[in-house]
């Protein structure tokens, strides 16, 4: 590609260039939107950090990128990775909280700070760097109370040094998802490159996507800044996340609660309700019951409902043998899922009294498991002592006689005993 230099001489490129863009007498730093900072009052993660450094009135003498400490527009170009709301006109700033469902657009500035002239045939086109490259690491996850790292790399083969670094900062203070707008990458350019979208594949690939000023002269850029640009991506901050509810019913009495209190042999209606809540597709969520000794399943009776399927239908039964698959389930997307089930009439497993038994049901998800129960009381009647027989007055008496007699000691009955003979003899 280099031979394409004999035909068209950068010269005459960047005339072609101020004719095509006239935007090229606008300023570059207010097109990109970067706002001057002091690159060290961040964390200083960027490199290397043994670099040379030049100034806007002195650039370099050779091939180096992203090196002007003084550029009257964006400042200190060693902090070139910035971050700001998409759709806004915020200023691009080192770091940002996240929100949830909010789309945030990444700012990467690239500049050959080589002196235009070493760019002249003359000169050799050394200062023309070749096989330059942007590759960017961001992590798909960040956990909550933690910041996502988000760092733009520049290479080029004949660059020193070969590759530059800078990062950003997303802090989220719940566990979410980057998730990257396809085709948001785009370069920005006062070339002809201007608006082309980059690869993605190559962009967060080991490789990176190569960057220029041409589109006929993909990773090749001149020194000065006429010839710098910037790329943009975007992406947005998902977040994972669903309710499960597990709650019970006598049979058809359709009033649903968490505790229940039932006797051997009745029938009863479990129901799990689920509700993604977050902001991502669930896909192929699974279901779960997990039936305590004493309650059997109805065989059957499994009928689901969606908000997509308001009319509802029959599933498997394969709820309570190894799951049964409930479909995707996009945000806001809500199921039940109804079924009934036998107590046991078992003196065995449901004495006399109460005896408390759980009913768990869970719900799987790529993003993980959510659980719940519910509290079943089987209560039994326990069967009392036998009934005396009824009786009159005088068998009333006798009774309570026989009960007086009974509690008194031995030493009174025997003196009764005695007055009673005695009595009994006086009257002879």
């Amino acid at each position: 590609m280099r031979t394409k230099t004999k035909t068209k001489t950068w010269e005459e490129m960047r005339k072609t260039a101020r004719r095509i863009l006239p935007v090229a007498v606008l300023s570059i730093g207010a097109t990109f939107g970067f706002v001057s900072g002091d690159v060290h009052a961040a964390t200083e993660a960027w490199g290397p950090k043994d670099r040379p450094t030049f100034t806007w009135e002195e650039p370099a003498d050779y091939v180096t990128f992203n090196s002007i400490t003084n550029n009257p527009k964006i400042g200190d170009e060693r902090n070139f990775v910035r971050i700001r709301k998409a759709g806004t006109t915020d200023d691009l700033v080192d770091k940002v909280q996240l929100e949830v469902g909010q789309e945030y657009e990444v700012s990467i500035w690239f500049h050959n700070n080589a002196k235009s002239k070493l760019n002249k045939r003359e000169n050799g086109g050394v200062g023309i760097a070749d096989n330059v490259r942007l590759r960017v690491e961001q992590p798909e996850k960040v956990n909550g109370g933690t910041s996502a790292v988000i760092k733009g790399i520049i290479s080029s083969t004949n660059a020193n040094p070969n590759e530059v670094w800078d990062t950003a900062y997303a802090y989220s203070e719940s566990t979410v998802l980057l998730r990257y707008v396809p085709n948001s990458a785009t370069i920005h350019s006062l070339g002809n490159i201007n608006g082309e979208i980059l690869s993605s594949e190559a962009m967060f690939g080991t490789d990176g996507a190569k960057l220029g000023y041409w589109n006929d002269m993909w990773g090749y850029v001149p020194g000065c800044n006429e010839y710098s640009g910037y790329v943009t991506y975007h992406f947005v901050v998902d977040q994972a996340g669903f309710n499960i509810s597990k709650t019970v019913s006598k049979e058809n009495d359709n009033n649903y609660v968490e505790e229940i209190t039932v006797k051997p042999g009745d029938v009863l209606d479990f129901k799990i309700d689920y509700k993604n809540t977050g902001t991502i597709n669930q896909l192929s969520i699974i279901g779960y019951d997990h039936m305590p000794n004493g309650l059997s399943y109805v065989s059957g009776t499994s009928f689901f409902k969606a908000n997509f399927n308001e009319a509802g239908n029959f599933v498997s039964d394969k709820l309570f043998d190894g799951g049964i698959n409930l479909g995707d389930f996009k945000p806001g997307d809500n199921m039940s899922l109804t079924y009934k089930v036998e107590v046991a009439d078992d003196k065995t497993i449901f004495p006399c009294g109460d005896t408390v038994v759980y009913n768990n049901a869970s719900i799987a998800t790529a993003n993980g498991t959510g659980y719940d129960k519910v509290k079943i009381t089987v209560h039994r009647e326990c069967e009392g002592p036998k009934e005396l027989p009824k009786t009159g007055p005088t068998e009333i008496v006798l009774a309570t006689i026989i009960v007086a007699g009974i509690g008194i000691g031995g030493a009174y009955y025997y003196a009764s005993r005695k007055q009673l003979k005695k009595l009994t003899n006086s009257t002879k």
